[in-house]
């Protein structure tokens, strides 16, 4: 469709060409709660790549905040401007930091200091700032994946479920699809909001979520023990737990790629068992999810298919099931 410009009612103009993503899909707009947000002006496919986007500011770690001022300076006057369009919030710790980095009181900064610092620490995807995907709110039950992609060097942004015309887009901004309320939120308080999604709800259905991510918790954590000593249970057992917790992770909507590492852990142990047949059978689940969640081009994905295919040679007996096959799908 060519490399043709794109302005939302919020006057970003977008020069991306729709070949790469189905950006031409969303529309940035304001939401009653939450600021701005993204929606979606007509049906999106479940995998669809809905960004494929550039950083505008790279910086991993983010910690000192000179670092942050240093890297926003370096950039054009257009994106510097960009940049400062985002929403800043500074938690608590940053100002503490401000003081042990710089040796001023956070009050005592100028205010674009304050506001680049607060861009980052509300906007910042661990390798940097994105523009456009910064628009994109929170849910504990996100119908989008984030993943960096380093083969084409841009975030990409799937989506992991349908999305109807004029829903609205989700990520989630921590990693907690089996962690209770109670452990999520104070992690959300870094970016100064409380949650409204319906897993964070006090009504009967935000009650029922919450003893579904009990037991994923639960489940969680016996497999984590057991991948790390060995003892928690036998292989059997663990393959139970790994495809009873995947099936919770599907029942609940956490479809980005915790339900990945669920499959994974049911590769590993149908290995242990020596059950190859059934190892196909999960592993194909794992790529397939990893399509959905990151797309071909990502290494994690090719990682996960060159297994499946190692998989399908030992199936068939052209490879034999020895320790380095096991120490793949460890």
């Amino acid at each position: 469709m060519g490399a043709e410009s794109i302005m939302n009612q919020n006057g970003f103009t977008d020069n991306t060409p729709r070949t790469q993503d189905a950006r031409h899909l969303i529309e940035v707009r304001d939401t009653p709660q939450s600021g701005l947000g993204v929606f979606a002006v007509a049906p999106i496919p479940r995998a669809t790549r809905i960004l494929s986007e550039p950083l505008l500011l790279a910086l991993d770690g983010g910690e000192n905040p000179t670092e942050i001022l240093k890297a926003v300076n370096k950039l054009s006057k257009e994106d510097k401007a960009r940049y400062l369009e985002l929403h800043p919030f500074a938690p608590p710790v940053r100002k503490d930091l401000a003081k042990k980095h710089m040796g001023k009181r956070w009050q005592d900064l100028a205010q674009w200091e304050r506001d680049a610092i607060g861009v980052y620490d509300a906007n910042s995807f661990e390798v940097g700032v994105y523009f456009l995907p910064s628009r994109i709110n929170h849910s504990c039950l996100p119908n989008v994946h984030y993943e960096y992609n380093p083969a084409i060097e841009k975030g990409t942004f799937h989506a992991v479920k349908d999305i109807a015309e004029g829903e609205e887009l989700f990520i989630s901004y921590i990693n907690g699809g089996s962690r209770l309320r109670k452990w999520r939120q104070p992690k959300l308080d870094m970016w100064g909001f409380v949650c409204q999604c319906a897993a964070c709800g006090n009504d009967a259905e935000g009650k029922k979520r919450e003893e579904r991510r009990k037991e994923m918790f639960d489940i969680d954590q016996k497999l984590a023990k057991q991948s790390v000593y060995g003892t928690e249970m036998t292989s059997a057992q663990a393959l139970k737990a790994a495809t009873r917790l995947a099936g919770l992770q599907v029942a609940e909507g956490v479809l980005n790629r915790e339900l990945r590492t669920s499959y994974h852990d049911a590769v590993r142990y149908c290995l242990e068992m020596g059950n190859v047949k059934l190892a196909l059978l999960w592993v194909e689940k794992e790529r397939a999810h990893e399509l959905i969640c990151v797309g071909e081009d990502h290494p994690i994905y090719q990682t996960v298919a060159a297994r499946a295919n190692l998989l399908k040679d030992v199936d068939a007996g052209t490879a034999t099931l020895d320790q380095s096959i096991l120490e793949c799908f460890h």
